[in-house]
């Protein structure tokens, strides 16, 4: 399974740094949110630096739906290793929700951080 998971993150174009943290939170998911993630061809991941335009890389799912893709800031990287895994974890699990909350009326935000936190990844 780490062999797989190492192969799918070396797909995204982001620092070596992000893309070790990525792999840890990854194999912390439960297994049915972690193969979902995996073998979704059209989920994508990038970095990007604010204050500059960029295109974030997008595809269609196999739905014909846009696919899901996270953008992470480049200055990330540079932060403290249990920041960056929270960032990752509340990312994904928007990615999971499809930005939406648990059930109708919870906020996604919330959402998302109740889910990164049950993965192993609380807000530092």
């Amino acid at each position: 399974m780490k062999t797989r998971i190492e192969q799918w993150v070396l797909a995204f174009d982001i620092h070596d740094t992000l893309r070790a943290h990525l792999a840890e939170v990854v194999l912390a998911l439960p297994d049915p949110i972690r193969d979902d993630l995996v073998n979704d061809e059209a989920f994508r991941l990038c970095e990007y630096e604010p204050g500059f335009t960029m295109t974030v890389p997008m595809c269609l799912g196999v739905s014909q739906r846009t696919g899901r893709a996270v953008a992470l800031r480049r200055s990330l990287r540079h932060r403290h290793a249990d920041f960056i895994r929270y960032v990752i974890a509340h990312e994904l699990a928007h990615v999971h929700l499809r930005n939406e909350g648990r059930h109708p009326g919870e906020d996604p935000e919330f959402a998302a951080d109740a889910l990164a936190a049950l993965w192993g990844f609380p807000r530092p």
